[in-house]
This record gives structure tokens, sequence and C-alpha cells, in this order.
């Protein structure tokens, strides 16, 4: 297992996995999209979309079928809060399936709804697009 930071050239790589997934697609110019491999292997991508300065979103991610159930999740995780704490961002959030609360409290997130008294506008025009466009809720949660 290991983390790889993603470059131009493995772009259509990323965005395929995404078009999958169903996810919005990745746009690497304010980005940083690691990717998650195993034996030597694309196993998995996530991202920290910079939507300000100080504030990104994190998210994206997204382990291949094969690879599920090796804690590769995890780590992409906890590389992108390390990311974003080595970058000392003011704020992150995650727009997570409800499902998800528990994995993503281990890290640290939390609802945003009682940590947050203004959230950026582009995330909660990507929160109101997931509403309406996947089947299950989402949350909004922010790193604390």
């Amino acid at each position: 297992m290991g983390i790889y930071i993603a470059d131009k050239q493995d772009m259509p790589w990323v965005n395929e996995q995404y078009e999958q997934a169903g996810f919005v697609p990745s746009h690497y110019d304010h980005e940083h999209i690691a990717i998650v491999t195993y034996n030597d292997q694309f196993a998995g991508v996530g991202r920290l979309v910079y939507v300000s300065e100080d504030e990104a979103e994190m998210g994206g991610i997204y382990i291949l079928e094969e690879f599920r159930g090796l804690a590769l999740a995890h780590q992409l995780v906890e590389h992108l809060v390390q990311t974003a704490r080595d970058r000392q961002l003011q704020q992150v959030y995650c727009l997570p399936f409800e499902e998800l609360l528990p994995f993503y409290e281990k890290f640290g997130f939390k609802p945003a709804s009682s940590t947050l008294t203004s959230i950026h506008t582009a995330v909660a025009k990507k929160h109101q697009w997931c509403l309406d466009n996947y089947d299950k809720n989402v949350l909004l949660l922010t790193l604390i």
C-alpha cells in the first residue's frame, strides 16, 4: 500500500473512476489528488478541492471494487487529512453519504451544523447538487 500524488497524465484514469462512481470530475489545477496503490496498482483515489486559499473540500474517496476490504480508504483519508493539516487549512469540508459518518468521525469530522456559522458558497452548492442527484442522503461535515 502506498500513496501516489496524481499528475496531469493521470487525469484520464482519475476521471474515469469518478465517472464510474457518479462523482463530479476532478480538475487538476486546483486540487490535491491522491491515488492509493496496492501491489503497485492504482487501487483508489481521493482529493482535496481548494475552494479558497485556506479552505478545501475533501472528497471523491473511491476504492476500486477489487481492492475493497483492505483498509485503503482509511489510508487515503488519513493522507488527505494530514495534507490539509500540513497546509494549515482553516476549514476542511467533507460530503459523505450518511452511512459513512462513523468512518469520517474517526478522522475528526463532525456535522457542520454543530460547528459552523457559515459555509463556503462552492461547498454549499456542491452539497445541494449531491442532495439533488444521489438517492442516498449526503451529509456536510467539517474537520475539527
